[in-house]
């Protein structure tokens, strides 16, 4: 899934882990366990890639995502944060899309391998940076549990003296075999369309893969079920300290004005993700945390 990216190994982190960097010098972390292979980009601290041997690959990635400083990679799991989409009014104009974390360097803070998988940590800390664009003290912890399931925890730690209220997503990419062999279940019955002026519709819970999607979903009851015919599998989404399941697919007319998404691409991913998006965010104290999480399975 990712051998298109023709990588070099610079260094052995652990058994199943390393350090790999393109020819630019753009710096991946490879998990090669015997259970599942994966990979985050330490740009975004951005999971690109989960696969369980034998199994298709679990998160969708771009075959022509751009790799730089500047840009969000398309597909994986982008950290939408410190906002969801537009900044707001009181933070100012002219501010990136969905935050600044998943254009950010983060750092690897832990490493542990069992015979089940690997549990990872990535670290994101305010910087002089950071705060020219979101005035706040913070230490942002992704945990990544990598098993027979996907378990990410983003924890957002509030390290200085004044509260702060944030909005974001962990921005699933999933990767599906076709639109037409999907359908999903176990949505709350209440949305808003994002294409129809945010208008705000009641349904049953249930959606089929079958033209644009931009919907905010209110927290799902229990869990989100995706079934795939093709692939002849069923993911259960478990969300937890989110208000909202955002789910998102361009469609034709959207993937072909995406430079780095194939005229194609829309056929084989589909979003769903765990997300904060209501205007007042959720509020951390000083000293506090909260915890946002998808576990997937």
């Amino acid at each position: 899934m990712i051998s298109h990216l023709f990588l070099e190994q610079k260094s052995t982190l652990s058994d199943s882990v390393s350090l790999q960097t393109d020819s630019s010098g753009y710096e991946f972390l490879i998990i090669e366990h015997q259970k599942l292979n994966a990979a985050f980009a330490l740009h975004g601290g951005h999971l690109i890639h989960f696969q369980l041997k034998g199994q298709e690959p679990l998160i969708w990635l771009s075959k022509t995502a751009v790799y730089n400083d500047q840009k969000a990679i398309r597909g994986g799991v982008p950290i939408c944060w410190p906002w969801f989409g537009a900044a707001g009014e009181a933070l100012g104009d002219n501010l990136p899309s969905h935050g600044f974390a998943r254009t950010s360097k983060w750092s690897v803070a832990d490493i542990k391998e069992s015979e089940q998988g690997v549990e990872l940590e990535f670290v994101l800390k305010d910087s002089a940076a950071t705060r020219e664009l979101w005035p706040f003290e913070f230490e942002l912890v992704l945990k990544a549990s990598l098993t027979s399931e996907l378990k990410l925890e983003l924890v957002s730690r509030n390290t200085g003296d004044k509260s702060f209220s944030y909005r974001g997503a962990l921005h699933t990419y999933l990767n599906i075999s076709s639109p037409e062999s999907c359908r999903v279940s176990g949505l709350n019955e209440t949305f808003s369309d994002s294409l129809k002026n945010s208008e705000v519709t009641t349904g049953d819970g249930s959606l089929l893969i079958n033209s644009p999607i931009d919907s905010i979903y209110k927290k799902a009851p229990l869990s989100v079920l995706l079934d795939d015919k093709q692939f002849n599998r069923q993911l259960i989404m478990q969300n937890s300290g989110n208000d909202s399941e955002v789910l998102w697919t361009p469609w034709v007319d959207g993937a072909a004005a995406f430079a780095d998404m194939p005229d194609n691409g829309y056929q084989t991913m589909f979003c769903i993700e765990s997300a904060v998006t209501a205007k007042q965010g959720i509020t951390v104290a000083p000293g506090q945390s909260h915890t946002l999480s998808t576990l997937i399975k």
